[in-house]
């Protein structure tokens, strides 16, 4: 009886991955086009530099103990932060990357990649692209401050953490990640460092960076929905934030802490989901 030649199989083509890649890159349009929108209308406006300049004025002159009631010991940590406590924490980030198991060199490239361009990318705006034109504003200096560095350099390292733990402990570190992203981003506008529109900035620079990280060459399998819910749900997130803030019942400067805040603290949640599982690595 004649038996059928086995049935060779093609190799798989390098077409997928790559558009896989190409379709996870994508996604950060949608955070970067928002950071332009939201550029637009905070700083580019009559409209919006009022607005934002009046909620900016209620911080003016408070000192941290009159701004921040039972959180100012908290607060008082954020506001000692120097750059020192930076390099330590990319210190932490490259030691915990490069003790976490295969693939620990590309791991701990890609997180120290994403701290630092959160806050390069963050810097780099503020101070030499992007401009704070005098729209007839009756408050404030005219000095771009947007986005918000503090809050871009605790964020990024938060989502550059992110990238190198094991998966155990992934949990754990987006939630200490999420309260001192939340927490930068509380601080610098309760104490009159930043306005709303900056922190939210900041939440929108770092979910574009890391869609970016998440795109380059990797053996773990990528999440499209997760990081979709990324990529749409901080400049969602943040449109909410400037709605509750300006407009509403319960509009005002209390309100703007908050709604920054658990922008910038969402932003560290949505990205732990994002992370892909590398096959092997608990």
């Amino acid at each position: 009886m004649a038996t059928s030649a086995p049935v060779q199989q093609r190799p798989r083509s390098g077409r997928r991955p790559a558009r896989a890649s190409l379709a996870a890159a994508a996604t950060a349009l949608v955070p970067a086009a928002a950071f332009a929108v939201l550029y637009w209308a905070a700083v580019l406006t009559p409209r919006g530099q009022t607005a934002e300049n009046a909620l900016h004025a209620a911080a003016s002159g408070r000192s941290v103990a009159d701004g921040v009631g039972w959180l100012q010991p908290l607060f008082g940590v954020e506001q000692s932060l120097r750059p020192v406590h930076l390099l330590a924490g990319l210190g932490v980030l490259t030691v915990v990357g490069l003790l976490s198991g295969r693939g620990r060199l590309r791991r701990t490239v890609h997180g120290a990649g994403v701290a630092l361009g959160t806050l390069g990318a963050t810097e780099v705006l503020k101070h030499v692209v992007l401009q704070r034109p005098d729209l007839g504003a009756v408050y404030g200096p005219y000095a771009n401050s947007l986005p918000s560095g503090h809050t871009a350099a605790v964020l990024g390292l938060a989502l550059g953490l992110l990238l190198v733990v094991p998966r155990v402990l992934r949990a754990p570190v987006a939630l200490v990640g999420a309260f001192a992203a939340g927490s930068m981003a509380a601080f610098v506008v309760d104490d009159g460092w930043h306005r709303v529109s900056d922190v939210l900035a900041s939440a929108l620079v770092g979910a574009t960076v890391l869609c970016l990280a998440l795109a380059l060459p990797s053996p773990a399998r990528r999440r499209p929905g997760r990081l979709l819910a990324l990529a749409a749900g901080v400049p969602v997130l943040s449109a909410l934030a400037l709605v509750v803030t300006y407009t509403g019942p319960v509009a005002g400067f209390r309100t703007g802490v908050a709604a920054g805040a658990v922008v910038v603290a969402a932003t560290v949640l949505l990205a732990a989901r994002a992370v892909p599982r590398e096959p092997g690595r608990r």
